[in-house]
């Protein structure tokens, strides 16, 4: 029963990791800065971290 818990854990890392790269890549921040503040924090906040930052100019 346990290790269920460990495997929603953990592919709500994944999962959480993937969102972060790519938003962050078309972000200023980053994808570095993304998943920082996504660890740092929770991935939630560093989603809206990433999302007030502005975009690159990059196409």
């Amino acid at each position: 029963m346990n290790y269920i818990w460990i495997i929603i854990i953990v592919l709500y890392i994944v999962l959480a990791h993937l969102i972060a790269q790519y938003i962050g890549a078309k972000r200023e921040i980053g994808y570095g800065k993304s998943i920082f503040w996504s660890i740092l924090f929770s991935p939630i906040i560093g989603f809206i971290i990433t999302i007030l930052s502005k975009q690159t100019d990059k196409q």
